[in-house]
This record gives structure tokens, C-alpha cells and sequence, in this order.
């Protein structure tokens, strides 16, 4: 399998977290790609015509575009698959928290674009915007964090995870922690653990 990635990809090290955490890494041949908005990568948009990362290439030749469908591809074939947990109330509850975690990525990745676009005299509303729209998400996370000590790990605390190190990363001066408790306990848990070691943002040289 090949997975066209970014080093500062939410979406790709969600991505990673799972493959680490199904033991599915090693099986994993990453291709850095850079990506833009404004300008396609030629070769990524020949395989995935939405010029994204992460983006999957099975050894078949299937390409799998999107980052929750890797995901659960990974998961469907890893040894002991769970993910993704089976049933309705435990399967849609981890995908509702996923859907709050893709939701808070995307958010600050749209936050990270406005703050670079310096000459759009809209871009104080937009950023003000996307701000309160992450601190909400977060304070909605840390009423059902809580309940998370213990349990297995799912596709919903992946995504969430991933959310709140690219908020480090990128964003530090959002302060997330302040106030959120036991989001905070939660994350520095969950960010001790060896596939989000392995996984760390990087920016190249």
C-alpha cells in the first residue's frame, strides 16, 4: 500500500494513528506530498482527482480518498480490528465523536488558510468565526471525555486527538486546555501513547 502524506496533515496522521495502532505501519510505503489550494499536485490529482491528503493506493490499484474510508479499510483488515466498534449505539457514538474531531480539523485548517491570506480585509470576521467555532467543539468534548478513561480505543478518540495536537501545533495562542479540564487530562493521557509518538507533526527543513 502506498499513502500520499503530509507530515502536517491532520487527516494523514489520523490516518497513521490508526495504522499504528492495528499494527498495519510497517505495511505502509509513505509518499510526502505537497498540496495546495490554489494549485494541484499533478501527480496526486492523476490518482485522487480532489488533490487531497491522505490518500490510499492498494497494491491492486484501488485508490481510497478519503481519510475515514482509509481508516476503516485498515481496520477491516487488520488482525484484531476495532476501530470502528461494531453495533449501533457504540459504532455511531465513536463516529459521532469522529465526526466532532474531523469537524475541528477542518475548522482550524480553514483558520490556518485565513491567517496566511493577510491582504483580505474580511479575514479578523473569518478568523473570529472559526475561533469560536473550535472552542465550542472543545468544551462539548470535555463533557464526554470524561467517560472515555478506560475504554478501548476508537476511531472517535483518533480524530479527536488529532484535532487537539494540530490546535498545539499551528494554534498554541487558542489556549484550548483553559477551562477543559478534563479534556486536558484525557489528552495528556492519550498523547503519552507510542502511535502518537510516532506520528508527531513535523515541519521539513
Amino acid at each position: 500500500m502506498k499513502l500520499y502524506w503530509s507530515s502536517r496533515s491532520p487527516f494523514a496522521r489520523k490516518v497513521m494513528l490508526a495504522a499504528h495502532e492495528l499494527g498495519l505501519a510497517q505495511q505502509i510505503a509513505l509518499v510526502p506530498t505537497t498540496v495546495s489550494v490554489l494549485q494541484a499536485n499533478p501527480v496526486l490529482a492523476q490518482l485522487n482527482p480532489l488533490g487531497q491528503v491522505p490518500t490510499l493506493v492498494l497494491d491492486s490499484g484501488l485508490v481510497i480518498p478519503d481519510s475515514l474510508l482509509i481508516c476503516e479499510y485498515l481496520d477491516s483488515i487488520a488482525s484484531k480490528p476495532g476501530l470502528i466498534p461494531p453495533g449501533p449505539v457504540r459504532r455511531y457514538e465513536a463516529l459521532a465523536r469522529h465526526a466532532m474531531g474531523q469537524g475541528m480539523m477542518e475548522t482550524l485548517v480553514k483558520l490556518f488558510g485565513e491567517r496566511k491570506r493577510l491582504d483580505d480585509p474580511l479575514q479578523p470576521t473569518y478568523v473570529a468565526a472559526f475561533g469560536q467555532k473550535f472552542h465550542r467543539a472543545v468544551t462539548a468534548m470535555n463533557a464526554v471525555c470524561g467517560d472515555r478513561a478506560g475504554q478501548a480505543v476508537d476511531i472517535g478518540d483518533l480524530a479527536l486527538a488529532c484535532a487537539l495536537a494540530y490546535a498545539d501545533f499551528r494554534f498554541p495562542e487558542l489556549s484550548w486546555r483553559t477551562g477543559q479540564p478534563a479534556l486536558n487530562d484525557w489528552y495528556a493521557s492519550f498523547a503519552q501513547r507510542a502511535s502518537m509518538r510516532a506520528t508527531e507533526f513535523v515541519v521539513p527543513v
